[in-house]
């Protein structure tokens, strides 16, 4: 593997721990696991609700420093047809992330009963295959060409940044996401 940049080492393992929680979140809500609803009511499944939830927030902050901060720096150095597409997949994403937010706090309120479920399955699957697909293009398009598309002072800058954000939130994040949705 070629070496990454210092913005592309921290967005590499930014992605690798979306993938973890993903995979974790699949294996929950499909075959045999998916016939034991999470109950609200359990300590253990409540905290796992609780947990996707951080999840999918850290998806969507994941999300803004891209667009509003990363995708700018590699459109003005001609990159403006991968992130038009990468940006109109968050925008495909995003109301996916909302809708299981959404199911995920009706479980938590009500319970698993009257098809919330069902549907926090049904989400979780496309939810899944975007951000699977999502990501593969991240790491091919930006994360492995950031020496290309930022200079190195500018890579530098934003892997400070990022990494200062990434303390703040990723402890909180990581404490929070044990144990994991397996």
């Amino acid at each position: 593997m070629a070496s990454l940049t210092e913005l592309g080492a921290i967005l590499h393992e930014e992605h690798f721990h979306i993938v973890v929680w993903i995979c974790d979140l699949q294996n929950r809500t499909t075959g045999t696991a998916a016939l034991q609803p999470l109950d609200p009511n359990c300590p253990d499944d409540k905290r796992q609700l609780e947990t996707l939830i951080l999840g999918l927030d850290q998806v969507l902050v994941h999300h803004a420093f891209e667009e509003t901060v990363l995708f700018p720096l590699v459109r003005d150095r001609g990159g403006s047809e991968l992130t038009m597409l990468l940006t109109d997949e968050h925008i495909a994403i995003e109301p996916i992330v909302a809708r299981l937010q959404s199911v995920v706090r009706a479980i938590l309120a009500r319970g698993p009963g009257n098809g919330l479920w069902s549907e926090c399955c049904a989400v979780s699957g496309e939810l899944i295959a975007e951000m699977m697909a999502h990501l593969e293009k991240e790491e091919l398009g930006v994360v492995r060409q950031l020496d290309c598309l930022l200079d190195a002072d500018t890579d530098h800058r934003l892997a400070v940044e990022r990494s200062d954000h990434k303390h703040m939130t990723q402890h909180q994040f990581d404490r929070d996401l044990q144990p994991h949705l397996a």
